[in-house]
């Protein structure tokens, strides 16, 4: 089948800004599975807005599940769409204007809260298919905080012994972090300071976020491996000495705690 470049592109455009967050169906290993206008409730689970993922088809390899998603397409997409193809293709876009739902097969990444896309289809009303590909070398990127595809995440992911789990290493790293500052408390000669503390289950690290009082310096800390991740250090007068996270460089205290976030934050 012929691939039209432009069209690639616009549909990872709108993959990435999150308007196509959705669903897949694979017509070369499904071919006879067809949608109502509905999606059946014992298959997809409703998410939010028009969004729906299969719950009866998730497959789990270590960390990573693949799980299908269905989407049905808001007027204001379809719109775009063929006013989009009206300009490069008339037949294609007189097409779009019955543009449905899509689907998309999606790898996600629980321990590192990531995703890729797999495969991604569009469909008229009538089942057909209006376009599809298949990625074979998409790349891994992070999934963004309160998205569609962080309820997703949340929902495939967040299982009750996953929780356990983490839930029970949030608060081992709470007490490996209280013992490490009362280790400190006990030196001769110490500089005080304010603590936070935060297990990230995506990183299965423990952090110590340290913010020394008599001193402009802050020092991002892992527990278990004693090992400065980075620290901001600031003269009297406000200009920055040091500012830095692992091989990161910055310039201020607003660009350091922008690098800071992902480490104190799932």
């Amino acid at each position: 089948m012929e691939i039209n470049c432009l069209e690639i592109n616009i549909m990872k455009k709108l993959f990435l800004s999150l308007l196509v967050v959705s669903v897949i169906i694979s017509v070369m290993t499904s071919p006879s599975i067809c949608f109502s206008e509905q999606p059946n409730p014992e298959v997809w689970e409703h998410l939010s807005d028009s969004l729906y993922y299969n719950k009866t088809n998730l497959a789990k390899s270590s960390d990573i599940i693949s799980v299908w998603t269905y989407r049905i397409i808001p007027d204001d997409e379809r719109k775009y769409l063929i006013e989009h193809f009206r300009k490069s293709d008339l037949e294609k876009s007189t097409k779009y204007q019955n543009l449905d739902h899509q689907v998309m097969l999606l790898d996600i990444d629980c321990r590192q809260k990531m995703r890729k896309i797999k495969k991604l289809a569009n469909y008229d009303n009538k089942k057909n298919v209006l376009y599809e590909e298949t990625y074979e070398n998409s790349e891994w990127t992070g999934i963004i905080s309160d998205s569609k595809l962080d309820e997703l995440y949340k929902k495939i992911c967040a299982t009750p012994e996953n929780r356990e789990k983490i839930d029970a290493s949030r608060t081992q790293c709470g007490k490996d972090c209280e013992a490490w500052v009362r280790a400190d408390e006990r030196k001769l000669f110490r500089d005080k300071f304010t603590h936070q503390s935060h297990y990230n289950a995506r990183l299965d690290k423990c952090f110590i976020l340290l913010n020394y009082t008599k001193k402009p310096l802050k020092v991002l800390k892992e527990i278990k491996e004693n090992k400065i991740y980075g620290a901001i250090r600031s003269q009297k007068d406000g200009t920055t000495i040091t500012c830095n996270v692992l091989e990161k460089t910055c310039k201020s205290e607003t660009e350091w705690n922008v690098l800071v976030k992902p480490y104190m934050e799932d």
